[in-house]
């Protein structure tokens, strides 16, 4: 098992972390990688009550007393997280309003007054070291299959930002507008800020696409586009690493580990499966034609061929 392995971290081992939207698929990887590297972490949620679930998992597996959960209503309102950065010495924002994705009006502005509230509270308390601002790869650019193209650390998706406002812009868009609009103003605030407090954003990518195809729903997968993808414990840690890792200032990771598309998801499913009845029909084939089923390519071959000499 992998061991975080820093010398000197840039926000010392045992230090209270916050990280927004913990409660989701990301946001729960990185509270689990954070308390295995020796952190304490403080989940911000709008429901406490509905979250308690994090609290009694956390503080069974690991410490009790290591992690603590702190509600946040509305991450728009002003001073949102002003009370949950005190004695906090990094600073995970993960969360993302997922409302109003058909509206560019509401969702660009509130992901930018989320990001930045943030961002404010842990400058004004003074103490927090790190920030830490979890985007998308489609902040840099939407995939563009066939085409080649080079990406570079200013690289911005402009074509998500024109194309949000749009009539009846696709919700993938807005969000990716948002991601956008979000990592600009962080930029915009550093510039005109002065702040001891480094920051860093991060691109993950999705798993959406296997839990589509495994419960059948394939009105998202027919629309996706073959683009990058990475492990969630790959994702956490470097979510840890680019917090924690003094080398790592102010800038933008892409964490991707290769190219996907839902064709390379569907091999591996296939060759996953199993049929038990099938070994008895080959079976039966084997005993009786001493041979047994006649593979796909053989099969698509012939098909092709038989269609060829209707021609």
């Amino acid at each position: 098992m992998p061991v975080f392995d820093i010398k000197e971290p840039a926000v010392p081992l045992c230090s209270w972390v916050v990280v927004s939207g913990a409660s989701g698929f990301i946001g729960s990887h990185v509270v689990d990688q954070l308390l295995k590297a020796g952190y304490r972490v403080r989940e911000t949620t709008r429901d406490a009550n509905k979250n308690l679930w994090t609290t009694q998992h956390f503080n069974l597996v690991y410490d009790s007393g290591s992690f603590e959960l702190s509600e946040v209503p509305d991450m728009t309102a002003p001073g949102a997280f002003d009370h949950v950065v005190s004695g906090a010495k990094g600073f995970i924002h993960v969360a993302n309003d997922m409302t109003g994705l058909r509206d560019p009006d509401i969702a660009i502005k509130r992901a930018v007054e989320g990001a930045l509230n943030a961002l404010k509270a842990c400058a004004q308390d003074g103490n927090v070291k790190r920030f830490v601002y979890t985007s998308s790869s489609f902040a840099a650019t939407q995939p563009k299959p066939g085409k080649r193209f080079t990406i570079y650390h200013d690289t911005y998706n402009e074509e998500a930002l024109q194309n949000a406002w749009k009539p009846n812009p696709d919700p993938s868009t807005v969000y990716s507008a948002s991601k956008v609009e979000t990592e600009k103003q962080i930029a915009a605030w550093i510039n005109d800020n002065e702040s001891s407090l480094v920051i860093n954003a991060g691109y993950p990518t999705s798993a959406a696409w296997v839990k589509s195809l495994w419960d059948g729903d394939y009105d998202i997968v027919k629309k996706a586009p073959p683009q990058h993808y990475i492990n969630v414990e790959d994702e956490a840690r470097l979510h840890v690493i680019v917090m924690a890792y003094p080398n790592v200032e102010f800038e933008r990771l892409f964490a991707v580990a290769g190219p996907v598309s839902i064709g390379s998801i569907i091999d591996i499913l296939l060759e996953l499966s199993t049929f038990e009845c099938m070994s008895r029909a080959e079976a039966l084939l084997e005993e009786v034609y001493g041979t047994g089923f006649i593979n796909l390519e053989d099969s698509v071959t012939a098909n092709a061929q038989d269609l060829a000499g209707r021609i």
